[in-house]
């Protein structure tokens, strides 16, 4: 597959944004974006690149989605997770698969002892499309208190 995925530069920025606007009128449940938020995530990749990490997904030198994800260490897994927090594929390239070839990607160049991702309960195709790849919901129950 003809596909480049290289780091976040600021040349990205405009297509970055407009990417990210996308995914999120696509996925209307959860937090609401805004451009501070996007703003705070690309100020952070660059001063704490060894937490998080953008990549933009390329196909025949133009851009086709992005990626943010970030590194945990668990206890309980005995290793780094890494969290996909996002993962857009533009809607003109979808079901070439460009998702399975990241997440081969993501497998096979970083290290982890296990990837975890989310998606909306409404999502039923993404959803289904992650356990096909071989993800499965886990016993626990993520609980989060936003701080306001």
């Amino acid at each position: 597959m003809d596909i480049e995925i290289r780091d976040y530069e600021d040349k990205d920025y405009m297509e970055f944004c407009g990417m990210v606007n996308s995914l999120y009128s696509e996925e209307t449940e959860g937090q609401p974006m805004n451009i501070s938020k996007v703003a705070a995530t690309i100020n952070e990749y660059k001063k704490n690149p060894e937490k998080i990490r953008i990549v933009i997904l390329e196909k025949n030198n133009a851009i086709i989605g992005y990626s943010i994800f970030v590194y945990l260490w668990s206890n309980e897994y005995g290793g780094n997770i890494l969290i996909v927090d996002e993962l857009y594929i533009k809607e003109k390239v979808r079901n070439e698969g460009i998702g399975s070839y990241f997440i081969k990607w993501l497998e096979e160049s970083e290290e982890f002892v296990a990837i975890q991702l989310e998606t909306t309960p409404s999502n039923k195709r993404v959803f289904n499309y992650y356990i096909r790849l071989g993800f499965k919901v886990v016993e626990n129950t993520h609980l989060i208190k936003i701080r306001h």
